[in-house]
C-alpha cells in the first residue's frame, strides 16, 4: 500500500499541446447568394456575406519548412462566429507549403465526411485553402496573408457540390506545441519512491511506540 502511495506521490504527467495554424478573413459568397441550401450542415445556411470567419488545423508536430504535409487525424474547424455556423467534420486534411520567391505558398485540402462523392479526389464535399504570406513568418502571429485562386482563396464545399461557400484570407497565425513537461527518470522516480516510503515508515513505527 505504502509503495503504491509513494508512486503516486512521485509520478509526474506529461503535459503537451498541439501545434495551431490558423487564417481567416470575410465571407464573400453565401449560401443567400444562391447555392445551396445546406442540407448536411444545416447552420451553414445561417452565414451571411462579410461576416468574419476562421479556420484553425490543430496537429501533432510542427511545420517549419516547404513540404507536403499528411495532417489526417488532425483537428480542423471552420468557425463563423457571428452566424452562429462552425463545420469540424473532416478527415483526410493535407497541407502543401511552397517556396515561391521570397514568399510561401500555402494550400490547404480536407476531405468531409459527409455526401456521396468520395474525397479524395475533391469533388465536392470538402473545403480548398489558397494563400500567400512572406516566407519569413511561417511561424508567425497575425501575419497578413494575400488570397490566391481568386474568386475563391477559401471554397468549403457540401452536399456533393451543392452548397457552395467562399472566402477571403487576410490574416494567418502559427502557434507552436507547448512545451512538454520533462518525464522523470526511472531512477529519479525510484529514489523519490524510496524517500516517501522511508519517511512512511519512520512515522509508522513513531505512530506504534507512543
Amino acid at each position: 500500500m505504502m509503495f503504491r502511495i509513494a508512486l503516486a506521490c512521485c509520478g509526474l504527467a506529461v503535459a503537451a499541446s498541439a501545434a495551431t495554424i490558423s487564417f481567416g478573413g470575410v465571407i464573400i459568397q453565401s449560401t443567400q447568394d444562391g447555392t445551396g441550401p445546406a442540407m448536411n450542415n444545416p447552420s451553414l445556411n445561417n452565414i451571411k456575406d462579410q461576416q468574419a470567419y476562421t479556420v484553425t488545423l490543430a496537429f501533432a508536430g510542427s511545420i517549419t519548412a516547404p513540404g507536403t504535409y499528411n495532417l489526417t487525424g488532425s483537428s480542423l474547424m471552420f468557425a463563423v462566429p457571428t452566424a452562429p455556423s462552425t463545420e469540424s467534420s473532416f478527415s483526410f486534411v493535407s497541407l502543401t507549403v511552397t517556396a515561391n520567391g521570397g514568399f510561401d505558398d500555402l494550400s490547404l485540402l480536407a476531405c468531409l465526411t459527409t455526401g456521396s462523392d468520395p474525397c479524395p479526389p475533391f469533388v465536392g464535399n470538402g473545403m480548398t485553402a489558397n494563400f500567400r504570406i512572406p516566407a519569413a513568418t511561417l511561424n508567425s502571429q497575425n501575419v497578413t496573408a494575400i488570397g490566391l485562386d481568386p474568386p475563391h482563396p477559401l471554397d468549403l464545399l457540401e452536399d456533393d457540390g451543392t452548397t457552395d461557400i467562399h472566402g477571403s484570407i487576410t490574416i494567418y497565425s502559427y502557434t507552436p506545441a507547448a512545451s512538454t513537461v520533462p518525464e522523470p527518470s526511472p531512477a529519479n522516480l525510484l529514489g523519490g519512491a524510496l524517500a516517501v516510503l522511508a519517511a512512511a515508515r519512520r512515522f509508522t513505527r513513531k505512530e506504534t511506540n507512543q
